[in-house]
């Protein structure tokens, strides 16, 4: 439910083609296209894309970029921080220490004076996305696709899990990633994060169905912890650009973090899900055999060489964290007139059918065909 822009694309573009002069030799006199953003755009951050074309040394240098802005914090932002810091290190990390395709990410400015917001810039790659908006179960190229294509696109997806949790994180000083503040382990964490998170985001308002996910969290804590890896955090299929039904780009890294690799396979799982449980509930068919939760374990364990520990935990784990990122959307949604307000504010849990069945055990009876 993303906020319409109030920026003046005109105004922005001289303002961007001035802070990339600043950056370039004198000579260099850069030229920005028109600025245009990606349909979908826009629950956390603002996304712009643009070409630019300058001359260097006497030869014509430019390409294709996009531009992530960091949200206006006083306007209902999705989250009560936005670092762009943590994302740009992220993409220089896996770009240095892994195989993993990322874009590259050439310039981070944190100044808001430039453009009105801090921002980072990016290569363009060109690949397409599995829509959230309306979600890819409901149709669309992935739907479309044979089965074996959409095996493919699994286990490739997969794939790129094992080879961001291999990187060798003594090597790759991720020190900028522990969050001390919220606790002396990765997992504490996590779970203080998520704490912290669920009272700035909820107001005034109380949601029993999130709260009763801290309880069951806290009393079924993973035992002997194990070296930690790096979290991509927003772990799903739609945070991927595809070619061929293969992995061209990684991206979305704001919510990276330290911590258990079934984070991030559990939150690919939780998603797929979601999407799925809503698909049937509109009476579709979904996309029968596709991130089935059983093949997603198994794919990992084979390609990672990790064998997956405490699964139900970081499931119960990604839903909770969806949970609260929806209330915060559906919040905003009411505040700006978007949404009428629910009888039953825990109505606003977007999985709360979920969070209620993984609560009372039955989310692993059976899942979605």
């Amino acid at each position: 439910m993303p906020l319409p822009s109030r920026r003046d694309y005109d105004e922005l573009r001289a303002r961007l083609g001035k802070w990339l002069a600043a950056r370039l030799p004198d000579d260099a006199r850069p030229r920005i296209s028109e600025i245009s953003i990606p349909e979908g755009s826009g629950n956390s951050s603002e996304t712009l894309m643009f070409d630019a074309h300058w001359t260097e040394a006497g030869e014509s240098r430019g390409g294709r970029y996009v531009a992530r802005t960091s949200p206006d914090m006083s306007d209902w932002p999705v989250f009560p921080q936005y670092d762009l810091e943590l994302q740009h290190a992220c993409l220089r990390m896996v770009a240095r220490h892994s195989d993993v395709p990322v874009p590259g990410a050439p310039w981070i400015e944190l100044d808001p004076g430039h453009i009105g917001s801090p921002f980072l810039v990016m290569e363009r790659v060109d690949g397409i996305v599995p829509t959230d908006n309306p979600p890819y179960v409901f149709g669309g190229w992935v739907a479309d696709a044979s089965p074996e294509q959409r095996a493919r696109l699994q286990r490739a997806s997969v794939d790129v899990l094992a080879r961001l949790h291999a990187i060798d994180l003594s090597a790759a000083d991720a020190a900028f990633l522990d969050r001390p503040e919220y606790g002396a382990t990765p997992l504490e964490q996590h779970l203080g994060y998520q704490r912290w998170y669920y009272d700035w985001a909820r107001g005034p308002e109380r949601f029993a169905t999130l709260e009763r996910c801290f309880d069951w969290l806290d009393a079924h804590r993973p035992g002997k912890p194990r070296p930690p890896v790096l979290n991509w955090g927003d772990s799903r299929i739609g945070n991927l650009l595809y070619r061929d039904f293969e992995p061209v780009a990684v991206l979305d890294w704001e919510m990276a973090a330290l911590g258990a690799p079934e984070v991030d396979l559990a939150w690919m799982s939780f998603m797929h899900r979601f999407f799925a449980d809503m698909a049937q509930k509109m009476g579709l068919a979904g996309i029968p055999g596709f991130m089935r939760r059983a093949d997603l374990i198994a794919q990992y364990q084979e390609l990672s060489g990790r064998e997956v520990h405490d699964m139900e935990f970081w499931e119960v784990f990604a839903g909770l964290r969806y949970g609260i990122i929806s209330i915060r959307i559906g919040l905003r949604g009411i505040e700006y007139g978007q949404i009428e307000p629910p009888a039953d504010p825990e109505d606003l849990i977007m999985v709360r059918g979920l969070l209620e069945s993984m609560l009372d055990g039955k989310y692993w009876e059976a899942e979605p065909p």
